[in-house]
């Protein structure tokens, strides 16, 4: 009789596919994490916005809370003895931590200094 030698073995096959479950099972945590920080950077650049909007807004509002795209952003005002400022965007991201975006300015700078803590 004459053996065939063409296609993989049944032994071959079973190591293609753990190694590939095995890569799989590596690389998809790291991208899923990926993936989440991106979303995360874009709530980010939601929040400057909003602090960039409400640094020009003379509201005497000392809390409110704003929704934009489905997540609630708090905007919290606070003044010191100096006469000085300070508005802060808080929320929480879509790993469940809590983030705060922080701008100050007196009413006669022109440039608000931010601060991202």
């Amino acid at each position: 009789m004459h053996k065939s030698c063409k296609g993989f073995t049944l032994v071959e096959t079973v190591i293609a596919l753990s190694l590939l479950l095995f890569v799989t099972t590596i690389l998809l945590p790291a991208i899923t994490q990926v993936m989440m920080e991106r979303q995360n950077q874009a709530l980010k650049s939601h929040a400057q916005q909003l602090l960039n909007k409400e640094m020009g807004n003379q509201e005497p509002v000392i809390e409110k809370a704003v929704v934009v795209e489905g997540v609630e952003y708090k905007v919290l005002r606070s003044h010191n003895e100096n006469g000085v400022m300070k508005i802060c965007i808080q929320w929480h991201d879509y790993m469940g931590r809590k983030a705060e975006r922080c701008g100050y300015y007196k009413n006669s700078e022109t440039k608000p200094r931010l601060y991202d803590y």
